[in-house]
């Protein structure tokens, strides 16, 4: 079969998941398009340089009933964040052949730029354009550098939609630090707080009980070390006018209306819970 035909093919059979699971098709396909990147990556030298995060991570944990995510996010490790060494590195996983799964990454598509949050550098942004038969859509992939995991990057085999396709075996960062680092957020941002999705994860992830406590301990102290934030329980989060507050309500409602979470849910169940289990650990 021609790359030709298997584009046709996987396209096809696409869109018949994306009505199995009555999720929109562009959805799948982002999904798709993500999913093989990380296949290049799962099978190229740069595999433990870049350390999956992020949304695209959750999601290998929940699989579709995870929050819709439009990028990839990496921690970039052992790798030089000059924007044309990114660059290169992501034109040579594009050049990886994998003729099954129908997908061309144009590689000299590939755009890359600094991010910047309140004026300081936070990463580098790569954007590339993608196809499968006559589809076609840019996906975009956050490399950020300087965290830690703890205690160390994990294995994962990230869900394949098509389970003709090869596995994806790539590294990715520890729940514990995930928890950690969306918990040190909720601190730094304080009352500015308009994360809604870092709650939502976290009572989420809380929820499912997969962390160990220990680790979690542990990540929380190297992470909130590492960021320069104090271990205390003097922060606006812990104070009761946090959930109650009618702006971050509407804007908690507001983020549920748009991923589509049809279960009954209040922030103020989230805020509840999520500090009722993390205070301890700002305890010294």
């Amino acid at each position: 079969m021609t790359t030709k035909n298997y584009a046709r093919s996987v396209r096809a059979k696409l869109l018949n998941i994306s009505k199995e699971e009555n999720v929109f098709y562009q959805s799948i396909l982002t999904r798709y398009f993500q999913e093989r990147l990380l296949y290049r990556l799962s099978v190229s030298p740069y595999k433990e340089r870049f350390i999956l995060k992020g949304g695209a991570l959750l999601y290998a944990h929940e699989h579709l009933k995870a929050r819709p995510t439009l990028d990839i996010d990496f921690l970039g490790q052992q790798i030089s964040r000059e924007l044309d060494n990114i660059k290169e590195t992501f034109r040579n996983l594009c050049d990886i052949e994998c003729p099954e799964d129908g997908v061309v990454f144009e590689k000299d598509s590939i755009s890359v730029e600094e991010i910047t949050l309140k004026k300081e550098y936070n990463g580098v942004r790569v954007h590339v354009k993608v196809g499968l038969d006559t589809a076609s859509q840019v996906i975009s992939m956050d490399v950020g550098f300087g965290d830690i995991i703890t205690p160390a990057p994990v294995d994962l085999s990230y869900p394949v939609l098509l389970d003709t396709l090869p596995e994806v075996d790539i590294l990715a960062y520890s729940l514990e630090t995930v928890v950690a680092e969306k918990y040190q957020a909720m601190i730094d941002h304080a009352t500015e707080n308009s994360r809604m999705k870092d709650f939502f994860d976290v009572y989420r992830i809380l929820k499912a009980g997969n962390i160990d406590l220990d680790t979690l301990q542990e990540a929380i102290t190297a992470t909130f070390e590492n960021r320069g934030t104090a271990i205390s329980t003097e922060y606006s989060l812990f104070e009761d006018s946090f959930a109650t507050d009618a702006k971050r309500n509407i804007m908690w409602n507001s983020y549920l209306k748009k991923i589509k979470f049809k279960e009954p849910l209040t922030f103020q169940e989230v805020w509840t819970y999520i500090t009722q289990e993390l205070k301890q650990y700002m305890e010294k």
